[in-house]
């Protein structure tokens, strides 16, 4: 597909350069329309090859192949408002041997293995054994590996807690990360995957691409308007008709009107904050937020549910607008400068955040209901002894 992109575009410099500016208005005296054509037309072009080119070369960005640490630009300070990431928590993820283990279950089971840890810490040694039993045979009977996880305090989450996991890429999806069939790999961001870039639109490279249609739109758009004045003066003065301003009049109709319309409905999706996915079904999607109340304790946590149509990103249109194309105005029009951010991490709406927030702390105090009871529980196993007596069912 980019082959076919640069060869159009190429086509039409052709075209509206040499035989319009040159062939029709300069050797017929109109070496000002001519320069005017050619000045707005050059502009257009360069920068729509410009920032094709670097969507091409910039990736969108995988959680599994993060920016050196140097590269990274995460403007949310410890006192942002929006959220908190002075103190992350951090999650053991292991990796199950795939042959003994078939189905991927390094993420399924944390919760159970966090509460036999929980409960082993803090009874006697010998409800310790017997509570962690199940977990201790899973690990001795699936060799693994580990890896550790930096979270932030408040993120998206299964709907028990649990990390969102990709089975594929074997990691951890962050909050607003998809993993794409096509590339075969998660993508931060993801907004789609696009044939006319070969690739997927994502955190990194979504800059390049809005401007990429925005330039292009204008491209197309002043192909088609330049041309219609010329096309009129050959039909007057001409017995003949160049069939090539037709042409260029066609394609700059019909990716003018299309690229229009696209590049409304992406500048209507940056100014409040979603992507095409996120958009699909924006009325009836609903997310699970996690939310760590205590970073010692695995399980100091709630999670609460947000309503169908409710943005959690929707920072209001100027900072929805920075949080894409920048916090510098004079790089919002070069397809240049990332976004102020690490991809990892996104600020959430004030206002659902602390509402979150309130739902997640009742929801946490039940938990620790829960859990208190089941250390009772073993407790009293423990005092009652006999075999298998501190098993937790």
């Amino acid at each position: 597909m980019p082959v076919v992109v640069l060869s159009l575009v190429g086509y039409t410099y052709y075209v509206f350069v040499f035989r319009i500016c040159v062939k029709r208005l300069i050797n017929y005296d109109k070496t000002a329309q001519a320069v005017i054509y050619l000045v707005i037309y050059n502009i257009l072009f360069v920068m729509t090859l410009l920032s094709y080119f670097r969507i091409l070369l910039q990736g969108p960005g995988s959680p599994s192949k993060p920016p050196k640490q140097s590269e990274q630009r995460n403007t949310h300070s410890p006192d942002d408002a929006t959220v908190n990431v002075s103190q992350p928590t951090t999650f053991t993820i292991h990796h199950f041997n795939p042959v003994t283990n078939p189905i991927n279950t390094s993420n399924a089971d944390a919760l159970l293995q966090m509460e036999n840890a929980f409960i082993k810490d803090n009874v006697s040694p010998t409800v310790a054994a017997s509570t962690s039993n199940t977990s201790t045979a899973n690990a001795t009977s699936n060799p693994s590996s580990s890896i550790k996880v930096s979270m932030p305090n408040i993120f998206i989450s299964k709907r028990d807690g649990r990390l969102r996991w990709c089975d594929r890429c074997n990691y951890v999806k962050p909050d607003r990360c998809h993993h794409c069939s096509e590339c075969d790999t998660c993508v931060l961001k993801m907004d789609h995957h696009c044939p006319w870039v070969n690739g997927c639109v994502g955190y990194f490279n979504y800059k390049c691409f809005y401007l990429f249609i925005v330039y292009t739109s204008l491209y197309a758009d002043f192909a088609f308007a330049a041309t219609i004045p010329v096309l009129v003066e050959q039909l007057k003065e001409d017995k003949y008709l160049d069939i090539q301003l037709i042409i260029i009049m066609i394609f700059g109709f019909i990716f003018g009107l299309l690229l229009t319309g696209f590049t409304l409905v992406h500048t209507m999706y940056v100014l409040r904050n979603r992507t095409t996915i996120e958009s699909i079904s924006f009325r009836t999607r609903t997310y699970n937020v996690r939310v760590q109340f205590d970073v010692e304790n695995p399980l100091g946590y709630g999670v609460a549910t947000t309503q169908p149509g409710e943005n959690l990103w929707n920072l209001g249109w100027k900072k929805n607008w920075k949080d894409v194309m920048g916090n510098k105005w004079w790089l919002w029009f070069i397809p240049f400068g990332n976004p102020p951010g690490d991809g990892i991490i996104y600020s959430f709406n004030p206002d659902l955040r602390s509402r979150l927030m309130e739902d997640a702390r009742r929801q946490s105090q039940a938990q620790e209901d829960r859990m208190a009871m089941m250390m009772q529980q073993a407790q009293q196993s423990s005092t009652r002894g006999g075999p298998g007596g501190g098993r937790i069912s």
